[in-house]
């Protein structure tokens, strides 16, 4: 955020700011809309917020990424690089949010428990369709495995995102109930607009939390490959050789030798 606030804070918002506005400005310009109408709008907002939000997303996680690989002293990369990546990536990153929030509605129906455990291994899988290219399932894969035994980590990166957002929506339900004759339409609005003025610190935190994981599992697993197999251990199988089969023998019961 420091090294280039423009393309990380300022950029985004004025992307977001058109889609999360309309709603509250509409009534303003047309005084005269009907419900129908405005509800169109608010729809019409919801899907291109949710457009805009993918494609800078993608792009803010290639400039993570760029920066954690490329040490502390490292500059983000050309942001325009950023975007035609994060564009390729776009199609899938839409199909892996969608199937995720249809799991999480899903789950959410039927209890709590559920939900939170699906949250908890499906939190990294939009990371993983980007950075690794993979598709949704091998996203959703890679996220149940790197999740494993990071429980408590997983539960101070969503305090630090809801403490970073819970202040901006209690502020507007306040101001909606201060102010007279306010609707809260106009708040909501606010709040949205608000909210994607934050969004990419949470993004960038995420994808930091996802590349160290990330590397830790790596590093494991080359570990894992570079140590010998001890002597004790079986050979591996030999694709097409004959196998032996095991047969079950018995220890001799003290019944049947007394000089046991």
């Amino acid at each position: 955020m420091r090294r280039d606030t423009l393309h990380s804070m300022v950029v985004p918002l004025a992307l977001w700011a058109p889609w999360t506005l309309a709603p509250a400005l509409v009534p303003l310009v047309f005084p005269q809309a009907q419900v129908s109408q405005l509800l169109l709008v608010q729809a019409a907002s919801n899907l291109f917020t949710f457009l805009s939000f993918v494609i800078v997303t993608a792009m803010l996680r290639f400039r993570a990424a760029s920066v954690f690989h490329g040490g502390q002293d490292a500059d983000p990369a050309p942001v325009r690089e950023c975007y035609r990546q994060g564009m390729q990536r776009v199609p899938a990153l839409y199909l892996t949010e969608v199937l995720r929030n249809i799991a999480f509605g899903i789950s959410f129906s039927m209890l709590f428990v559920p939900f939170l455990y699906l949250g908890f291994k499906l939190s990294l899988a939009t990371e993983a369709v980007v950075l690794r290219g993979e598709s949704p399932l091998k996203a959703f894969s890679r996220s149940y495995h790197l999740t494993d035994g990071r429980f408590e980590r997983w539960l101070e990166m969503i305090a630090m995102s809801v403490l970073l957002i819970v202040p901006v929506w209690f502020l507007c339900v306040v101001g909606f109930l201060v102010v007279q004759g306010s609707s809260w339409n106009t708040w909501l609005s606010v709040g949205s607009f608000l909210s994607a003025a934050l969004m990419p610190i949470v993004q960038y935190a995420w994808s930091f939390f996802y590349l160290r994981l990330d590397e830790l599992d790596q590093a494991e697993t080359e570990a894992n490959a570079a140590v010998p197999a001890p002597s004790f251990l079986p050979a591996r199988k030999v694709a097409g050789a004959p196998q032996h089969k095991l047969r079950l023998v018995e220890s001799p019961r003290r019944d049947d030798d007394p000089s046991l």
